[in-house]
């Protein structure tokens, strides 16, 4: 349809704390800012779901979409801006991904990893099926599932010699890092304390024999040669080196924000009117992204946000967003924080971001067209 190339540039440097009485040793952050729009040529990406559902390939030339209303994956060739292929995929049969698509990401040139619960399967670019997982029955076998053991997430790893995934125990409260290794048929877990806080801030109402429930965001990323576990909860993190299966915790203090979210809410509300009031309080509260990495750089970008929200709007009962505070976080190698800036040029939450060729890339819906808003940024 088109092929666009918007410039809108501006630079701004902000230091890393507002508050002149408490001295910082953080660098200022510089950030250049552009916008591009991809060549959609005839056809209509699509956007409904906000790239949620996207990844990268390991050279970070290709950005592939996948499309839950056609159940297909939109290759863009991010060096050319510009739409490729699409590849289609059956949903049900001996050949289907499934209806519950939750995640995907590239293995090779020749493979693709779908994970749809409760099976993550691989699949070559043609749809055909070469192999299924189910993490419960590997559990099982391995004699490592405890009755109420949910996989959360998965990650293929290792050509499928190896498997990571989140095991999430809703009964028992408990969330553990599982790292599967099929060659060698053995399983190790790791407690992982500081995710399960996260828990304090999830909310149920149970009314009339109507149940929602209000969850938090758990994230579990390859970024570069690590594999990040988080919430939306923290700034805490859980680091598993790929090369040696070695885990670490790591944690940094902010001077903008605080650390985590604070108060105590209970965990069953009987009124959606209530629900709805401690779930703004709970967002109106510090909301944490994953990290993702610029190897150019050789730095990790972390986003963090407030949400502000617009009582006289309303869906459902619930007050919708207007818009966000929005924190970003440089960190090095090891987690340890560079610098930080509220950036004021961002006024909603980001949906979908990456780093590519030592710029921050963030997904914007531009008139119905696939666009990213790229942040350069130097300190």
């Amino acid at each position: 349809m088109r092929n666009t190339f918007y410039w809108v540039i501006f630079t701004f440097i902000c230091a890393c704390n507002n508050h002149k009485e408490v001295k910082s040793d953080l660098a200022k952050l510089n950030i250049t800012l552009d916008t591009v729009i991809i060549d959609s040529g005839q056809e209509i990406l699509f956007l409904n779901g906000k790239l949620r559902l996207s990844t990268l390939g390991d050279d970070k030339k290709h950005l592939y979409n996948f499309n839950s209303q056609e159940n297909a994956i939109e290759q863009i060739n991010l060096n050319t801006l510009a739409f490729e292929k699409k590849y289609g995929f059956e949903k049900e049969g001996p050949d289907g991904t499934g209806d519950n698509v939750s995640a995907l990401s590239i293995l090779d040139k020749g493979r693709v990893f779908i994970s749809s619960f409760p099976r993550d399967h691989i699949f070559d670019w043609q749809g055909n099926k070469i192999e299924s997982f189910d993490i419960t029955a590997i559990s099982k076998d391995l004699n490592q599932h405890q009755e109420g053991d949910r996989p959360y997430k998965t990650l293929y790893l290792d050509q499928g010699s190896r498997l990571v995934s989140l095991i999430q125990n809703f009964e028992k409260k408990s969330s553990k890092l599982a790292i599967i290794n099929q060659q060698k048929k053995n399983m190790i877990k790791w407690p992982i304390p500081a995710i399960e806080k996260a828990r304090n801030f999830d909310l149920t109402l149970n009314s009339g024999g109507m149940e929602i429930a209000l969850g938090n965001v758990h994230y579990l990323v390859k970024e570069g040669d690590q594999i990040i576990l988080g919430t939306g909860v923290s700034h805490e993190l859980y680091v598993m080196n790929i090369e040696n299966d070695s885990l670490q915790y790591k944690t940094y203090q902010s001077r903008l924000t605080p650390g985590e979210k604070s108060g105590s809410y209970p965990a069953v509300v009987g009124d959606q009117a209530e629900l709805a009031k401690l779930h703004q309080q709970i967002q109106e509260d510090i909301n944490f992204m994953p990290p993702v990495w610029d190897e150019k750089k050789q730095v990790y970008y972390r986003f963090s946000f407030q949400s502000l929200f617009d009582e006289t709007k309303k869906m459902q009962g619930f007050p919708q967003p207007k818009g966000a505070k929005v924190f970003l976080s440089v960190l090095d190698k090891d987690f340890k924080l560079l610098a930080e800036t509220q950036v004021s040029q961002l006024n909603q939450t980001p949906e979908y971001y990456f780093a590519k060729d030592g710029k921050l890339w963030l997904f914007e819906n531009i008139e119905d067209e696939m666009g990213f808003v790229r942040l350069d940024i130097n300190w």
